[in-house]
């Protein structure tokens, strides 16, 4: 591969799955990188549910990073069977792409996904436990930016030519260098559970949810729905969402401090508040969670079409540090890889092409900021499907003409 006049030293800060992907395609490449990550290892913390990766997008970057095929062995087509149904467990809504050779949309589990991008990196290019607390911005003899990063272990980066910010929703990169606007309340907040061992334990719960995710949507559309997905290793993980304040756990009367042998009476607390007249199957699918497998989280956004206040030459984000939205139309994933393909290509045209670093970050952000307005908008009609109150026929209708009856 061609090369400019000096070599480019990339600094990712995140190791989610749109930090992740952009170091498997740098290392193929051949462009050096280091990761600073705040968990203190791989296993740092519970991975989430399933992701559902979509062809023109995450699939895309995965193939960039030549990986598209152990993708294919991990993934989960019997895990696209999708049930929605209304409150009393009424089924309006089966789908599945099992038993198509080529899914456009294929489910893997985040855990698998994570291991698969961790796999495909250098292990000494990631550093654990980095919580980054500054950012020192100097000029170069070429007019360029150089950075060092300073982490709260007191210790200091080597300096490098580009600041990557894929430190989700909260990140502190684009706090330091770009914007110190912070993401809004959406007006939705979650709870989440999980019970392992689904199947043996539950058959019942494992019947209700399929083999992929379950939907079960009030009658009004207007005061919550309970997703259940159900994890290649047995476990269930629920989100129940129900709009709220954003301070709702601090004020809503239920005593979260309880102690682990009172954890059940925290679970029927919530049902009685939240899911009074729901089906047995949901309100087990919350009550039966096991003993400390339980998170309470409102979620946040960036409106479409947000900008940041500054540009910082050198300095660009992918993913939630960039535009995070809710979850309700399934593309947040999907985004950041798109993301990760999309500035590993601006990085190339630096080194084959001599390309500006900032024109080249630029264009990168252009490309990134259209795309992720589209679906911001997508996300927030798809959130008012789902809580604004038009009925259950007219939501059922709409999800029909996404996956089909």
């Amino acid at each position: 591969m061609a090369s400019s006049t000096r070599n480019l030293k990339v600094a990712i800060i995140g190791a989610g799955p749109g930090g992740l992907t952009l170091a498997a395609i740098l290392r193929k490449l051949k462009i050096p990188h280091t990761i600073f990550e705040l968990d203190a290892s791989p296993s740092a913390r519970i991975q989430g549910s399933m992701l559902d990766i979509h062809k023109g997008s995450g699939q895309l970057a995965l193939e960039k990073a030549g990986l598209l095929d152990v993708f294919k062995r991990h993934m989960r087509v019997d895990a696209t069977e999708l049930y929605i149904r209304d409150h009393h467990g009424n089924v309006h809504i089966h789908h599945s792409e099992e038993g198509e050779e080529d899914p456009n949309r294929p489910e893997i589990d985040r855990a698998v996904l994570r291991r698969i991008l961790l796999d495909a990196v250098e292990p000494e290019t990631i550093q654990w436990g980095k919580k980054l607390v500054n950012v020192e911005v100097s000029a170069t003899t070429e007019g360029k930016n150089s950075f060092v990063l300073v982490f709260a272990d007191g210790t200091k980066s080597s300096e490098f030519d580009i600041v990557v910010g894929a430190d989700g929703a909260w990140s502190r990169t684009r706090t330091l260098l770009r914007s110190s606007v912070p993401p809004s309340y959406v007006g939705i907040t979650y709870l989440w559970t999980c019970i392992k061992d689904i199947d043996t334990r539950y058959p019942r719960l494992s019947e209700y949810v399929g083999k992929g995710s379950c939907f079960t949507l009030d009658s009004q559309c207007k005061n919550g729905m309970v997703c259940a997905q159900k994890n290649g290793d047995g476990t269930m993980k629920t989100f129940a969402f129900f709009p709220a304040d954003e301070n709702w756990k601090e004020n809503s009367g239920i005593d979260w401090s309880k102690t682990e042998s009172e954890f059940k009476s925290v679970l029927q607390d919530f049902v009685d508040k939240i899911l009074p007249d729901w089906n047995d199957n949901v309100k087990d699918l919350i009550r039966e969670c096991d003993e400390g497998e339980m998170a309470v989280r409102p979620l946040y956004r960036y409106p479409p079409g947000h900008k940041f206040e500054k540009q910082v030459s050198g300095v660009t984000l992918l993913g939630d540090a960039a535009h995070v939205i809710p979850p309700f139309a399934g593309v947040g994933v999907n985004l950041a890889m798109h993301d990760a393909y999309d500035l590993a290509q601006a990085l190339e045209k630096v080194l084959v092409e001599g390309a500006d670093i900032g024109a080249a970050l630029n264009e990168y952000e252009g490309i990134m900021m259209e795309r992720a307005g589209k679906n911001a908008e997508l996300t927030a009609g798809n959130q008012e499907q789902f809580f604004g109150g038009g009925g259950l026929d007219k939501t059922v209708a709409f999800l029909k003409s996404v996956f089909g009856g």
